[in-house]
């Protein structure tokens, strides 16, 4: 899963380049915004994959899950992670995206930094629901 998010977000950066103004003219918002945006998404889908990852490994998780279906389990952990993934983009900043994006432990870092700081929030949120 490493390997598709080293892949992705470098991947976002290059089709964001693809994005031409056909005037001519240097690109404006829309390229920016689409780059970001395709950052954002490989962000996302790296987030989901700690956070699955980190609530798989945990004690807590391993004993309660036990008492629901796999079905409930998965749909659980689904809704809990899709929440840590939609709050990722609002704690990641441009420069967070630029620096991921050249880096491999930067990527890696990032995700751990957001699934740590949303995960415990997202839980709470999910099971009040």
């Amino acid at each position: 899963m490493k390997k598709l998010i080293a892949a992705l977000i470098p991947m976002a950066f290059a089709l964001s380049a693809c994005v031409t103004d056909t005037t001519g003219t240097a690109a404006t918002g829309t390229t920016t915004g689409l780059g970001n945006g395709l950052a954002m998404t490989a962000i996302k889908i790296g987030v989901q994959a700690k956070c699955a990852s980190e609530i798989n490994n945990n004690t807590y998780w391993k004993t309660g899950s036990k008492l629901l279906t796999e079905t409930q389990a998965t749909e659980l952990q689904t809704e809990v992670c899709s929440c840590v993934a939609d709050k990722a983009t609002s704690s990641v900043s441009a420069a967070d995206l630029v620096v991921a994006a050249m880096d491999k432990s930067s990527q890696a870092t990032l995700a751990t930094r957001v699934v740590s700081s949303t995960l415990n929030a997202c839980v709470v949120e999910t099971l009040k629901n």
